[in-house]
């Protein structure tokens, strides 16, 4: 419970920083927070290195997303890609393919993918589109999970917020500038690792 609390303080605390531009100080939070799921996974005695290297590249990912440059951009997006890769191995051991399950995600992402299509750069329309295959594939591979119901049910939220919160990146990124895009990337963001460790724990 107590590191539980911690990541809830720390993500509250990250987000006021970056709501207030206090960018600086996002600098010393922003960092702690995959760390402190590390911590939560292994207090949970989760022993699959697959989470932990999903959350490892989500680290990676936060660092780079931390600061501006097309390249810092290029190489957090290539960090997150990563992860959902390890999410999608660490999901495939449980993983019962259904086309009812894989459709919506599918269709979604197609669909978001042609509306934000017009905004971005010619140079990433390739890694862009590599990388909503392959949230698209993690969101499918949760949904597909062979499990007890609340494992599935919280690794399946979690995964469908982590979609969100890349699919609310990108369109502050390539579409227009979102209203208070910090506070609603990361509390999808840090509300969708916290459950998928939760929700892996249960399985």
């Amino acid at each position: 419970m107590f590191l539980r609390i911690v990541f809830f303080i720390v993500l509250v605390v990250e987000i006021y920083f970056s709501t207030t531009h206090q960018n600086t100080l996002v600098k010393f939070t922003k960092p702690l927070l995959m760390p402190l799921l590390m911590l939560l996974a292994f207090q949970l005695n989760i022993k699959e290195r697959n989470l932990y290297i999903a959350l490892f590249f989500s680290l990676l990912g936060d660092v780079f997303l931390m600061f501006s440059g097309e390249l810092n951009f290029i190489l957090g997006l290539g960090s997150f890609l990563l992860a959902h890769v390890f999410y999608i191995l660490l999901f495939k051991n449980q993983f019962n393919f259904s086309l009812f399950s894989a459709l919506p995600f599918a269709a979604a992402t197609f669909g978001y993918f042609l509306f934000i299509k017009s905004g971005i750069d010619q140079n990433l329309l390739i890694p862009v589109g590599i990388y909503c295959i392959v949230i698209t594939l993690m969101g499918i591979f949760a949904a597909a999970r062979n499990t007890n119901i609340m494992s599935y049910n919280l690794v399946l939220i979690g995964s469908i917020l982590f979609i969100v919160s890349d699919s609310l990146i990108a369109f502050n990124k390539f579409y227009s500038p979102l209203t208070a895009s910090s506070f609603w990337v990361m509390s999808t963001y840090g509300l969708a690792q916290f459950l998928i460790v939760s929700g892996w724990s249960k399985k």
